[in-house]
């Protein structure tokens, strides 16, 4: 974040219940980095590269089928759900990630 210019960064603490990775994201004002980005974690971070998204569509529910395959049904639900103010929590209810969604709802 401080030598590429990106402006904000997010990262879960620990995992959901049958998860074995974490999740970095990046934030940039659109997606024109997204090849740098994939070719830099190749090159200098050896990480996996998912794929770029939105900020925006993480609040509105938007995931991968991938991730959400991976989940029980009751916390599909939950993720795919649109959201004011997105907070995520561990089985034992311990807070991961709390974010506002800034942009008006429908």
């Amino acid at each position: 974040m401080e030598n590429h210019g990106f402006h904000h960064a997010k990262v879960n603490e620990t995992l959901l219940e049958g998860q074995t990775e974490y999740v970095l994201c990046l934030y940039y004002a659109d997606d024109s980095r997204k090849q740098e980005l994939a070719e830099r974690n190749k090159q200098e971070y050896n990480v996996k590269y998912r794929y770029w998204k939105s900020d925006s569509d993480t609040l509105k529910g938007k995931y991968s089928k991938e991730f959400l395959d991976k989940l029980p049904k009751d916390e599909r639900k939950y993720f795919t759900a649109r959201k004011e103010i997105i907070e995520f929590k561990d089985r034992k209810g311990k807070l991961i990630l709390r974010q506002k969604n800034k942009e008006k709802q429908a």
